[in-house]
């Protein structure tokens, strides 16, 4: 079987994670697990396979020199759902290989590279291949709802082991082809930092009743301004170590007058965040965000509310913490007799550090993409999605986040969308980039 036909058959498992445990089909989760083996005959030959409860797969490679740290490799099996009913090209889970690409849910967020990091592993293997330093490939299977189960007890497993890698790769930013007007190469964006995150709960109590004598305020009314404080008054924007660093990179590639305003940011700091807040994709990099997404009041039209509530959700810059967060909120909100608190404390998540961009793992993922992606730039990045990598934090020196697929603007709006695919080319490349920064090591 070629690449394609793999990452085909692992889209055919139905593994679509959920909040609640019982609302999951667990026959997909085992039966994927179960098939590997027979994809990947000569890694299971040679590489040791712990797993770690139901949702954790762990593969030892045994390096030549213990006193090496190790490497981890890591990913993710379970997906987001989807509906046969959606306007889906290809059903989600058909695995289809059509005019040059696989489809369905996995083929980008991120059974992908579940596939080429065991295919790079199998090439090499075939080739004789043993690494210097001893590295570990670690699947998860549930961090689209947290990640407890599968890199939560991986992790822990980890520490059990005594385990402290050098770095850690996980998904994150592609090669964005296209993503920025002012650079026209492709970019590698390798996130260095990743955002905190949290959804807060806005809640203001009020006078029940019947709605044809109302008080001069209502909750929901009251609610309204709180949320519109919290968007009038923005976190403020702030040029972190990882965006420093990007603009850095970039400014030798930009177009003019990009060039000389990256060159020269140090002096003229404010031009540049007054720029990236134009955007949202651009905002995201300089600032915490607050999104309100949610809200709940009364549930009947001529009924008043006791209570109204609202979610905002929330991406946490480095250097800003989740009590300095609602704390904020609350200052703003207090006026209008409303309060922030976390609606899941358990499940809120302090941003990252800020990963070394001199690291042994730095210089071999950029080693790595000038050999799969020649004409793409390497920049560090700032990831303001979350990852599985907030489990491993303890147990490592460096985190890094990439994707090593080149993606335009059309290709990230498929993820978590309808008509998720991954071309054959990209396949092979980020094969190939597995199989370089194995080789490294």
């Amino acid at each position: 079987m070629n690449i394609a036909e793999k990452l085909s058959s692992l889209v055919k498992f139905r593994t679509v994670s959920s909040f609640r445990p019982e609302e999951e089909d667990e026959k997909p989760f085992a039966a994927l697990i179960e098939a590997l083996p027979g994809l990947y005959p000569g890694a299971h030959a040679a590489l040791e396979r712990i797993l770690v409860g139901p949702r954790g797969i762990v593969y030892r490679w045994q390096g030549k020199n213990p006193s090496l740290k190790p490497a981890i490799f890591c990913a993710h099996f379970d997906v987001v759902p989807a509906s046969e009913s959606d306007p889906w090209d290809e059903p989600p889970f058909s695995g289809t290989i059509r005019d040059g690409f696989v489809w369905g849910r996995g083929t980008q967020d991120i059974k992908v590279q579940i596939a080429c990091i065991l295919e790079a592993a199998e090439t090499l293997l075939s080739a004789g291949f043993v690494p210097e330093r001893t590295l570990y490939f670690a699947f998860g299977g549930d961090e689209e709802v947290g990640g407890r189960r599968g890199a939560g007890a991986i992790s822990k497993w980890f520490s059990g082991q005594n385990v402290h890698a050098s770095w850690v790769i996980d998904e994150g930013s592609p090669v964005g082809q296209g993503l920025v007007g002012f650079v026209h190469k492709p970019i590698a964006l390798i996130g260095i930092a990743e955002k905190g995150y949290a959804d807060i709960v806005i809640e203001v109590p009020g006078q029940g009743g019947h709605a044809s004598m109302p008080p001069r305020n209502t909750a929901l009314g009251a609610l309204s301004h709180a949320i519109a404080r919290i968007e009038d008054k923005p976190f403020p924007a702030r040029i972190t170590k990882t965006t420093d660093e990007f603009l850095a990179a970039l400014a030798p590639h930009a177009v003019s007058p990009y060039k000389q305003i990256f060159s020269l940011r140090h002096l003229l700091t404010p031009v540049i965040l007054k720029a990236f807040s134009a955007t949202p994709s651009t905002n995201a990099m300089v600032r915490t965000t607050c999104a309100a997404t949610m809200a709940q009041a009364s549930p009947k039209e001529n009924v008043l509310p006791n209570l109204a509530q609202a979610v905002i959700n929330v991406r946490i810059m480095p250097g800003t913490t989740v009590a300095q967060v609602i704390d904020r909120f609350n200052a703003l909100i207090a006026p209008y007799g409303a309060k922030a608190y976390a609606k899941f404390p358990e499940h809120t998540v302090e941003p990252s550090t800020e990963s070394s961009t001199s690291s042994e793992g730095w210089n071999s993922i950029v080693a790595a993409i000038s050999e799969a992606f020649p004409d793409a730039i390497p920049a560090p990045f700032l990831f303001t999605a979350g990852t599985d990598t907030k489990h491993y934090r303890g147990i490592t020196d460096d985190i890094y986040r990439f994707q090593p697929l080149v993606q335009t603007q059309a290709d990230l709006a498929a993820v978590h969308n309808v008509n998720e695919k991954v071309s054959v080319e990209n396949l092979e490349r980020c094969v190939r980039f597995y199989r370089a920064l194995m080789n490294q090591q």
